[in-house]
């Protein structure tokens, strides 16, 4: 079974109400706007990381709350949101962050027991489907910023 990360994006006014809906995960995987970043958003976690961004798209607190995060399981794949004001941070980041500036931090992946474990992170063409789903990403943001929303990432 594979663990697929997603973002999905919300008004601040909906990140709040969500907190108290039973069923949260279903209404953000179906009902608002997504960002799929498949098998690659561990390796795109750990190059952002790696590169020192002070807010990592795919991270943030956990939500709706400690205890009641949803997600694989594994590290890093909880549930877990940004504010509308990290968001807009995070968007300007990515805008000014071309992918070639992640791709030494992404090969150094292979060795930090990244998901998949199987991956090549070091391949010319493991780094092409990783910048494409980091254009998706960037585009996403912007999107998000520019409507004052907030993100949930999980990965399940």
């Amino acid at each position: 079974m594979s663990v697929l990360g997603d973002i999905a994006r919300v008004s601040p006014v909906e990140l709040e109400r969500l907190r108290t809906v039973s069923d949260a995960y279903g209404y953000l995987s179906d009902q608002v706007p997504t960002c799929d970043l498949d098998r690659y958003w561990d390796g795109l976690r750990f190059a952002m990381d790696a590169a020192g961004f002070p807010i990592n798209p795919i991270g943030g607190e956990p939500y709706p709350d400690e205890g009641s995060t949803w997600g694989e399981g594994g590290p890093h794949t909880n549930s877990c949101a940004l504010t509308s004001d990290q968001v807009r941070q995070v968007a300007s980041l990515l805008a000014a962050t071309p992918f070639t500036a992640l791709t030494k931090h992404l090969t150094a992946g292979g060795t930090a027991g990244l998901y998949p474990a199987n991956r090549n992170w070091a391949s010319p063409v493991v780094h092409s489907c990783a910048a494409g789903y980091y254009r998706g990403l960037v585009e996403f943001f912007q999107e998000a910023a520019a409507a004052g929303q907030c993100t949930v990432f999980w990965a399940a």
